[in-house]
């Protein structure tokens, strides 16, 4: 089994560990035996919210959130109106039975979410007996399926929230999507059949992948937002800016994204796929391919000369640009040992 690559920058600004978040995303299993089987496999003390969304908590791991994303299913609101009128939602009466057999209908079209609390680097092992677990239950990745489409979405904290930092990480993510997609067989149903990855606009990737693009913080905020203002990017940087200027986000921001927007200090890394139950799919390989690119991220001359090369590939109007950028980058990581 592949072991999780550690990054050189362990600690935060604070001098803490650091710590990352994982987002599984699956099919084919009922919350609540995900759930329940969760609670058997690594303990902690389980908690029904509702039949759409269960926590475990006091895990070595960290809490454990369990639900099916998918508004009717996790707004209650639906239940207060149905309470007005006098149906009983106390437990075994018929409506629970009903939302248990939504639920059940649900799990071949809403993703089940297994969500961590943010896990520090020292004890990302135990995420393999997690998957483990759910393969055990029958729960099924993407791979399985045209219609699944499942991601497996990683949010590393930052190092460090200064503006330098944040546009190297910005710029190495750009420079390595091609040979990220590439090597990993990004699903073609996640690329094309849903907005949650859409890259990034071709404009923004030339004013980033400049050796002297050297903006301010507001400054990066606004290119940012003039370009993406939107969730929907598989680098989404609104939760770290959300914690930076979170009025300045918010005026950037349509009026149906701002509500949508959590703040935290971490990247929201959205490009893995997720594929529980597939052979040899391991989360640690997900995880190592963000790594080069916070090695990437914290080697200035080797950015820089990739930066070089990308613009000279763009210049060269070449028809086999995207093969040959991934062949680039494929030499360039080989010849500087990262990987």
């Amino acid at each position: 089994m592949e072991r999780f690559l550690i990054p050189s920058v362990t600690q935060n600004n604070q001098g803490a560990e650091r710590r990352a978040g994982f987002e599984f995303e699956v099919g084919n299993v009922a919350i609540e035996k995900a759930a329940t089987v969760l609670h058997q496999a690594l303990g902690g003390k389980i908690e029904k919210i509702s039949p759409y969304e269960f926590h475990i908590r006091e895990l070595e791991l960290g809490d454990l959130k369990i639900e099916r994303d998918a508004n009717l299913l996790t707004s209650l609101k639906y239940r207060e109106w149905l309470q007005d009128l006098g149906v009983d939602f106390s437990p075994g009466s018929d409506a629970e039975r009903l939302e248990q057999e939504v639920d059940k209908l649900s799990r071949w079209l809403i993703p089940c979410e297994i969500v961590t609390s943010p896990v520090p680097f020292s004890k990302f092992d135990q995420l393999h007996q997690l998957v483990q677990v759910l393969e055990d239950v029958g729960a099924e990745g993407t791979q399985k399926s045209l219609y699944y489409a499942f991601g497996l979405h990683i949010n590393p904290e930052t190092p460090s929230l200064d503006v330098d930092t944040l546009v190297a990480y910005v710029q190495s993510f750009l420079l390595m999507t091609d040979w990220i997609i590439d090597t990993s067989s990004t699903d073609f149903s996640r690329r094309f059949f849903t907005k949650y990855i859409d890259p990034f606009p071709s404009e923004y990737a030339e004013l980033l992948l400049d050796n002297s693009y050297r903006p301010s913080l507001s400054q990066f905020i606004d290119d940012y937002l003039e370009h993406n203002p939107t969730r929907n990017r598989a680098l989404d940087m609104l939760p770290i800016f959300y914690e930076l200027d979170k009025e300045r986000l918010m005026k950037g921001l349509p009026e149906e994204q701002r509500e949508l927007v959590k703040g935290r200090p971490a990247f929201h890394y959205r490009l893995p796929d997720c594929r529980v139950g597939a052979k040899d799919w391991n989360v640690a390989t997900e995880w190592n391919r963000w790594v080069l690119i916070e090695r990437l991220a914290e080697h200035h001359d080797a950015r820089n000369e990739l930066i070089e090369k990308w613009q000279a590939e763009q210049d060269s109007f070449s028809l086999s640009h995207k093969s040959n950028w991934v062949k680039t980058i494929a030499r360039f990581l080989e010849e500087n040992s990262f990987r």
